[in-house]
């Protein structure tokens, strides 16, 4: 027999008993709130680390249990433990080796980018696209693409190598072929991390449970004068949205995943709330994060990086903008600037690219292993640190990837505490309901 929800059990208890349940459940709405990592730090790590050790554990038994780990990983886990040290069939092996840190290198970019509601670090921005850039630039000086664009993965900074002398006709075509394997699978990476806000909801109603944040998302909670000019905007959009997905459905949500829709974590969880079966939902998120979009996005960047079709790009944006601004003395046209700069852009990444090869050449261990060498003594110590002073970019990582985690940190501790909170909620519920 199913527990009765705490929406259940308050409906059976008196009034006044009632009110005290919701004032406690006010009281940890606002705790759950504080729970922020420059605010309360211990409090949120305590809770982010049970968050993670109940995860890590509940995600081990559901993995042991899996009939595809009995019967799929498994196996093919032994295997290769037995076929490694043996030196047997290596050229296969190693082969292997690359196409599953290729297939989880992507992927995991790809779920970096879209989990965490809407605190996800932009790996497109910071690693796929930096990548399409490279193949651009590799096609142009090799010639051909007889190049592997799995080199450009993990620690590696070896660029990507010309393996043939022989030069031809490289078409906007060959390289999109090119760079979408790495697109599709950092876009199935993307709808994979849809799908813990899907879940989320999803199972809160089934088990019929509120959800205070959720109904503050939908703008159920208040009226337009309580959010602001641009709050009431955010909201009206939000259920714009909700309603869409109502009306159509598998349809609906494959369209607002075909395009870079920052809130798209709202679809999960309106798909959650509403019961939407799994496949459903995945299926049409997968088509329109993976296939379309992610392709969608490939193109672009391709016809941006490609010297041909950049050309030809900036010969419509010349057409398009004025060849002057009113009150400004200017050297060049708008449209030269533009083209002057991304032109400069690209050669600069092309050059801190062949820094990095040439390093890399030099000294091909993995990042930590230089590193604990530059800190035998206090002076490589010193010299180490100075010599690695950002650059504007690198400082643009570092700044993305740290609000990434500590978002990460907060909403999984925030999570935790619902969890707990709403554990402490229904003992006192229940122990009011047996005092009657």
């Amino acid at each position: 027999m199913q527990d009765d929800s705490l929406q259940q059990i308050m409906a059976s208890l008196a009034p006044e008993d009632q009110k005290s349940i919701e004032q406690l459940g006010a009281e940890f709405a606002l705790k759950r709130r504080q729970l922020l990592l420059f605010q309360h730090p211990l409090s949120t790590l305590y809770y982010f680390g049970a968050c993670a050790k109940s995860s890590a554990w509940n995600g081990l038994k559901w993995s042991t249990h899996h009939p595809v780990m009995l019967w799929c990983v498994v196996p093919l886990i032994a295997a290769y433990a037995a076929v490694k040290p043996s030196g047997f069939a290596e050229p296969f092996v190693s082969e292997a080796e690359a196409w599953v840190q290729y297939v989880v290198w992507w992927v995991g970019l790809g779920v970096l980018s879209s989990v965490g509601l809407g605190a996800g670090m932009h790996s497109g921005l910071l690693f796929l696209f930096p990548h399409m850039l490279k193949v651009c630039l590799a096609a142009e000086k090799c010639g051909n693409l007889d190049f592997d664009v799995r080199n450009d993965m993990w620690n590696s900074s070896e660029g990507l190598f010309c393996n043939t002398s022989v030069h031809r006709t490289i078409t906007f075509w060959d390289i999109l072929t090119k760079v979408s394997p790495s697109a599709v699978l950092w876009g199935a990476g993307t709808a994979l991390g849809e799908i813990p806000p899907y879940a989320f909801s999803y199972h809160a109603a089934k088990a019929g449970k509120q959800n205070e944040e959720l109904e503050k998302m939908f703008g159920m909670q208040s009226s337009d004068a309580d959010h602001g000019l641009v709050g009431s905007v955010v909201v009206r959009m939000k259920n714009w949205m909700l309603d869409f997905i109502k009306r159509h459905g598998f349809v609906g949500i494959l369209l607002l995943a075909a395009w870079p829709n920052a809130a798209f974590d709202l679809c999960g969880i309106c798909c959650g709330h509403f019961l939407m079966p799994f496949w459903d939902f995945f299926g049409a998120t997968f088509i329109g994060k993976a296939l379309l979009k992610a392709n969608g996005q490939a193109a672009f960047f391709v016809a941006l990086f490609r010297k041909e079709t950049r050309d030809v790009i900036m010969h419509w944006v010349q057409w398009a903008l004025p060849t002057s601004i009113p009150g400004l003395t200017l050297q060049q046209t708008p449209a030269q600037f533009l083209h002057s700069f991304v032109t400069n852009r690209i050669q600069s990444f092309q050059d801190g690219v062949d820094r990095r090869a040439v390093a890399h050449g030099l000294d091909s261990r993995w990042f930590y292993q230089k590193m604990l060498d530059s800190f035998t003594s206090w002076q490589s110590a010193g010299i180490w640190l100075r010599s690695q002073t950002p650059s504007l970019w690198g400082l643009v990582m570092i700044l993305f990837i740290g609000h990434f985690t500590k978002d990460c940190v907060e909403q999984f501790a925030q999570s935790q505490a619902s969890y707990e909170h709403d554990l402490r909620l229904r003992a006192k519920a229940q122990g009011l309901k047996q005092n009657q």
